[in-house]
């Protein structure tokens, strides 16, 4: 009679890589991922300063994409990202900053670039009314969603900032700037994006 050989599985465990510090960097494919998902977040846009007479508009939101892609065999390869940085408050009669670039690229591993230029960071809300518009990102095989619009302030009032935009999990993050609402005041610096690869 042949011997029994128990053979327990140890699958692979879920590693999530979130990455919420504006700067750059790269992620290495853990040895037996099959899946790779990547979701970015632009940097939102910060709120307008008011003036005497009237409130800063508010900063948009960072858009969001999100791409797949299959790694099994590709162990010990890399790919790049980039976070964007928060968008300066803007202080009094001056317009907030726009929210910063998130995007991945391809390193050793061939992705399609995801990118937020021109799309994902928000825009800064501006004195006088104006409010940061959001952009559309570029790349996500799974899908690209445009950022939040601010909304524009009224006379003595500061406008809403750009909701954040929810990746899957329930994470947030690139959330617009609020413009100053009281005289000659400052609005608010938008959140930090946001890069978070999942492998399964």
């Amino acid at each position: 009679m042949g011997a029994i050989i128990n053979v327990f599985g140890g699958g692979f465990t879920p590693v999530t890589n979130d990455f919420t510090t504006a700067g750059t960097g790269s992620v290495t494919i853990p040895s037996g991922a099959t899946t790779m998902v990547i979701e970015i977040w632009g940097g939102g846009g910060g709120g307008g300063g008011s003036d005497a007479t009237n409130g800063g508009g508010g900063g948009a939101s960072g858009a969001y994409a999100k791409s797949s892609y299959s790694v099994s065999g590709s162990s010990g390869l890399t790919v790049n990202y980039q976070v964007g940085a928060a968008g300066t408050a803007g202080v009094p009669s001056s317009s907030g900053g726009s929210g910063g670039v998130s995007n991945a690229t391809s390193g050793t591993f061939t992705i399609t670039t995801m990118n937020s230029q021109g799309a994902g960071p928000g825009l800064g809300g501006t004195l006088g009314g104006a409010a940061g518009t959001g952009q559309t990102p570029t790349g996500g095989n799974v899908t690209n969603t445009t950022g939040a619009n601010g909304t524009a302030q009224s006379a003595g009032t500061g406008g809403s900032p750009g909701a954040a935009r929810v990746g899957d999990g329930g994470a947030s993050a690139g959330a617009g700037g609020a413009g100053a609402n009281t005289a000659n005041n400052s609005g608010s610096a938008g959140s930090v994006g946001r890069v978070r690869f999942n492998f399964t």
